[in-house]
C-alpha cells in the first residue's frame, strides 16, 4: 500500500514538472563555463511577438534563470506592464530548488498590481504587475511564462539577451512575424562580438544565442548598452491608442508626433497670453524673452508625475497646466513652449533618454523613443535647452541629465535629429581657494572659498536648499571625509544662475589635523581637494573603459605654520602628462612660517580600450599618492 501511494506521488510529481518546465532546471545541468563570475544564469529565454497588422501584436514571452548568490536576485525579478490596450494571458511561475525540485507555483492572484509610474501620479493609466521572490537558499531556479495582447504596435519589444553584467546565457532566442505590407526596421547592437545565429524569411525575422559566457563587470566599463547585444525593431506602419501613424523617416516620424500630440495641446486662455505680451514689451532679444518665460515657468509650477492620453506621450493640455500649476515633463514643456511662441520665440519639443549616461535616439530604427522631454530654443551663437521640471536649474543649464546625446526635434516640418550640448574639460571647472593655520598642538583653522562651474556646479548647487544639519553633515561626512573632529563654524553660499557659477563661503576648525612623531610634526598639505580614488586593478582587463566627462581642479592654499616648529621637508614639486589629462603640484617657501601650495589636476574624457587601463590607474595612483603627501616640521630649540 505505502508503495503504490509513493509511486502515485512520484508519477503526479513528474507530471507537474514535465507541464511547468520541458528541461532539466537543477544546477547540475548548466555548464561550468557559464557559472564562472556569475550571479545568475539564463537557462532559456524565448521572446515571440507576432504583428497581425500595423494594429494588433501578440508577444509570447517565457524566461527561465538560475540565481546563484544574493547578488543576482535582482534578475530574478518579473516584471510585466500592462495598461487598457494591453491584455495579460496566461501568467504562470514556478520556482525550483538547485536539484531542480519546484518549490513554488506562483498563479497570476499571486503578483502585485500597482501603477507602472513611480513618486507622485495624478493621471495614470500605465500599470503593471510584479513577483519579487525571497529566496531562502541559493541556488534556486525561477521560471516564467505569460502573452501579451496589444493593439499599440508603435512599442515593439527588444530583444536583451543578457539581463546585466555576470550573468551566463545558456539560451534566448527572439523572432518576429509580421504580413507583407509592413516593413520592419532594425538595428542590431553589438552583436560582432557573440556568436549570434540570424534567419530572416520574407516575413519572419529570427535570432538565437547559446552557451555564451558571462561579461563580467569592471570598473569604470561602459554601459551594458555598449558592451552587450540587443536589437532594436519597429514597424513603419503602427498604432498608438487608437491613432495610426505610419513614418518611413524621422521627418515624417516627428509630423506625425505634431500633428498628433503637439498642436491640439499648445491653446493658452486670453488672460494668460496678454500678461505674457506684457512681460515681454519692449524686449527684442529672444533669449531674453526666454529667460524671462522660464523664470515665469519656475515660479509658478511644479512637476508632478502624468501619464495621460496617447499611451502617456500627448501632454496635457497647456490651459490645464496654466490653471492647475503643475504637470510632468510633457505638460511642463508643452506649457513653456506655448508661452514661448506667444512671445515671439520659436522652440521646439524633444523627447531625450535623459540621465546620467549618454544614451541617444537609435537614429536607425525610426520609432517612439526616449524617457523624458524638454525643449530647445535656438539661441543667438549657440543651441539653448530647457528643462521644464526643475524650480532650481539655471536657464539653459543641462548638466548630466542631458548632454552630449542625439535628441529628436518635433517640428511643424517634421522630426530632426539633433545633438545636445558638450561640456568641454575646461567648462567643468572648480576652484578652491584656502588660507588654513596649523598650531602648536596640530589644530587647523580655515577659510575656504570654492567656486564651481559646467558639470561640477551640479555636485554643488543644491546645497543651498538644504537645512543646516544636512550641510554641516555634507562637509564633515562626505566631502571632507577625511578630516576628523571637524567642525563647521560658518558657511555661507551665493548661486550666480546667469554665469552658472556656485560659490561657497566656509569657515572651519579640525582638532588633530596634524600628527605628531617625537619632536616631530607632520601634516597633509593638501587639505581641502584631494583626489584619492584609485581605480580597481585587474591582474587581465577585459573590457574598454571610459571617462564618461572631463573637468579640471585648481586650488591655491596659502598655509601659516605653528610658531614654534620649523620646516624640516616639502613634498617635491611634480608635473605629469598623459593622453588622459595633466597634474601640476608646486609648494613654494615664502617665509619660514608661510607656505603656498598651488595644484592643477585635469582630467579629460574619453573612451580607451582595455589596454590603457593600467596605464590610466597608474595614474591615479600616482594623485593619489601625491594628495597625501605631507609636510614635515621640527620643534624649534627653546
Amino acid at each position: 500500500m505505502y508503495f503504490k501511494q509513493l509511486l502515485l506521488f512520484v508519477t503526479l510529481f513528474s507530471f507537474q514538472f514535465i507541464y511547468s518546465q520541458d528541461f532539466d532546471v537543477s544546477i547540475l545541468s548548466i555548464p561550468d563555463s557559464l557559472k564562472q563570475n556569475a550571479n545568475s544564469v539564463i537557462r532559456n529565454s524565448s521572446t515571440k511577438i507576432v504583428l497581425e497588422s500595423s494594429k494588433k501584436m501578440t508577444v509570447t514571452r517565457s524566461k527561465t534563470i538560475t540565481v546563484l548568490n544574493k547578488l543576482g536576485n535582482h534578475n530574478s525579478e518579473i516584471v510585466i506592464h500592462y495598461d487598457s490596450s494591453n491584455d495579460i494571458k496566461n501568467v504562470r511561475a514556478y520556482v525550483y530548488n538547485a536539484l531542480g525540485v519546484e518549490i513554488k507555483d506562483i498563479k497570476k492572484r499571486d503578483f502585485i498590481d500597482r501603477s507602472a509610474v513611480d513618486g507622485i501620479s495624478l493621471f495614470n493609466d500605465g500599470r503593471l504587475i510584479y513577483y519579487d521572490y525571497v529566496p531562502t537558499t541559493y541556488p534556486y531556479t525561477i521560471s516564467y511564462e505569460y502573452e501579451l495582447e496589444s493593439s499599440n504596435t508603435a512599442f515593439i519589444p527588444r530583444w536583451f539577451p543578457y539581463a546585466s553584467y555576470n550573468q551566463g546565457v545558456v539560451k534566448s532566442s527572439y523572432e518576429i512575424t509580421y504580413p507583407n505590407d509592413i516593413k520592419i526596421q532594425k538595428a542590431e547592437k553589438n552583436f560582432e562580438h557573440f556568436n549570434i545565429i540570424k534567419s530572416e524569411k520574407p516575413t519572419t525575422i529570427r535570432y538565437e544565442i547559446n552557451n555564451s559566457p558571462v561579461i563580467k563587470y569592471e570598473e569604470l566599463c561602459p554601459s551594458s548598452l555598449e558592451v552587450m547585444p540587443w536589437l532594436i525593431v519597429a514597424s513603419n506602419k503602427f498604432r498608438l491608442e487608437n491613432v495610426d501613424g505610419s513614418a518611413n523617416n524621422w521627418q515624417e516620424f516627428g509630423k506625425w508626433m505634431y500633428d498628433n500630440l503637439i498642436v491640439s495641446r499648445t491653446a493658452l486662455p486670453e488672460s494668460t497670453k496678454n500678461k505674457i505680451k506684457q512681460m515681454v514689451t519692449g524686449i527684442d532679444d529672444p533669449v531674453e524673452k526666454a529667460k524671462i518665460i522660464y523664470n515665469y515657468v519656475q515660479e509658478k509650477t511644479r512637476y508632478i508625475s502624468v501619464q495621460v492620453g496617447i499611451g502617456g506621450w500627448m501632454p496635457m493640455l497647456a490651459t490645464d497646466v496654466d490653471k492647475l500649476g503643475y504637470g510632468d515633463c510633457k505638460a511642463l514643456t508643452n506649457y513653456t513652449k506655448s508661452l514661448l511662441d506667444e512671445a515671439g520665440v520659436t522652440s521646439y519639443y524633444a523627447p531625450v533618454y535623459a540621465g546620467g549616461d549618454k544614451k541617444s535616439m537609435e537614429q536607425d530604427v525610426v520609432s517612439v523613443q526616449g524617457n523624458h522631454a524638454f525643449l530647445y530654443v535656438k539661441g543667438n551663437n549657440k543651441d539653448i535647452w530647457l528643462e521644464c521640471t526643475s524650480q532650481t536649474v539655471p536657464f539653459g543649464y543641462q548638466g548630466t541629465f542631458t548632454d552630449d546625446r542625439d535628441v529628436l526635434l518635433i517640428t511643424p516640418e517634421g522630426g530632426k535629429i539633433k545633438h545636445t550640448g558638450i561640456y568641454k574639460t575646461e567648462d567643468n571647472f572648480q576652484k578652491t581657494n584656502a588660507n588654513y593655520s596649523i598650531n602648536n598642538d596640530g589644530n587647523i583653522e580655515a577659510g575656504v572659498t570654492i567656486n564651481s562651474g559646467g558639470i561640477q556646479y551640479n555636485n554643488h548647487y543644491g546645497l543651498e536648499k538644504q537645512p543646516k544639519r544636512d550641510i554641516e553633515k555634507y562637509y564633515k561626512s562626505n566631502y571632507w571625509s577625511y578630516i576628523n573632529n571637524m567642525t563647521v563654524k560658518k558657511y555661507d553660499f551665493s548661486n550666480n544662475k546667469d554665469s552658472v557659477i556656485f560659490n561657497e563661503n566656509i569657515e572651519l576648525a579640525a582638532s588633530k589635523y596634524a600628527s605628531f612623531s617625537g619632536d616631530r610634526m607632520l601634516f597633509t598639505i593638501n587639505a581641502f581637494n584631494r583626489a584619492l580614488e584609485v581605480p580597481k586593478r585587474y591582474r587581465n582587463r577585459k573590457l574598454p573603459f571610459e571617462i564618461a566627462r572631463g573637468f579640471i581642479d585648481t586650488d591655491e592654499f596659502k598655509i601659516k605654520l605653528p610658531e614654534n616648529y620649523n620646516i624640516e621637508a616639502l613634498p617635491n614639486n611634480i608635473k605629469i602628462e598623459n593622453k588622459f589629462g595633466s597634474y601640476e603640484l608646486n609648494i613654494q617657501k615664502i617665509n619660514e612660517k608661510e607656505l603656498k601650495y598651488s595644484r592643477i589636476f585635469r582630467l579629460k574624457g574619453g573612451n580607451y580600450n582595455a589596454k590603457e587601463y593600467k596605464a590610466y590607474r597608474d595614474f591615479r595612483k600616482s594623485i593619489a599618492k601625491q594628495d597625501k603627501s605631507k609636510v614635515v616640521l621640527t620643534k624649534a630649540a627653546p
